[in-house]
């Protein structure tokens, strides 16, 4: 198809050539045609811009969508921060899609874990992080948040792993970009007033859970 303006007419002439212009080798030949000449510069600009999409390599989209995290060969998944400024105060959402403030959390230390159904290390963290919670939970807050996850694969992971600690959705990613997460699992700990007092890539066991815990709290035995 042309691409506008030279060479993009309604037919041929008698023994032309009815390709656009010049043809180098190895170069795609498209013919234009009568009955395709009607097609609009747009629809031309559409169609490259399409193609120009499926030529793209792999990216992250932390919007909930159908488009996935980038998982790594140990199963973790790096995320891509999104641009613009980070929100002074996050907000999240429960699985019924009220809106929740960071800010609201505010008063005793929280955890804070960020997970995905399609993290394998996630998973696999997550009962450790409910055998913690249990000994732990009446001192320290905990809150786990799918990032870019399904209401429903998020639940079912919840259930799935005996998680009774609270969890909800940062399907944006909004919470994990404003507490600097750059890939899941990631486990922020935060004081009575909201502000971070440490943070980790990566999983963690229920002894490292523990042991991070103690140093920074000294709460956890």
């Amino acid at each position: 198809r042309p691409r506008g303006g030279a060479g993009a007419r309604s037919g041929t002439a008698s023994g032309a050539d009815p390709t656009c212009g010049s043809t180098p080798t190895g170069s795609t030949v498209i013919t234009v045609s009568e009955s395709s000449s009607w097609l609009s510069p747009r629809l031309l600009l559409v169609s490259m811009t399409l193609a120009l999409l499926a030529a793209v390599g792999t990216y992250v989209v932390l919007d909930g969508g159908d488009d996935e995290p980038t998982a790594a060969s140990d199963g973790s998944i790096s995320l891509t921060p999104s641009e613009g400024p980070v929100a002074d105060d996050p907000v999240f959402k429960t699985y019924e899609g009220e809106e929740v403030a960071m800010s609201t959390l505010a008063g005793r230390p929280l955890l804070v874990n960020f997970f995905a159904s399609t993290c394998v290390p996630c998973v696999t963290e997550m009962p450790a992080f409910e055998e913690v919670y249990q000994e732990v939970g009446e001192e320290v807050a905990f809150l786990g948040l799918a990032v870019a996850d399904r209401t429903d694969d998020a639940r079912d992971l919840v259930e799935r792993t005996g998680v009774t600690y609270p969890t909800a959705l940062d399907q944006q990613g909004e919470v994990i970009d404003a507490l600097g997460g750059t890939m899941l699992p990631t486990t922020v700990l935060l004081d009575a007033d909201g502000e971070t007092i440490t943070s980790h890539s990566g999983a963690l066991d229920a002894d490292e859970l523990r042991q991070l815990l103690d140093e920074h709290l000294q709460l956890a035995s």
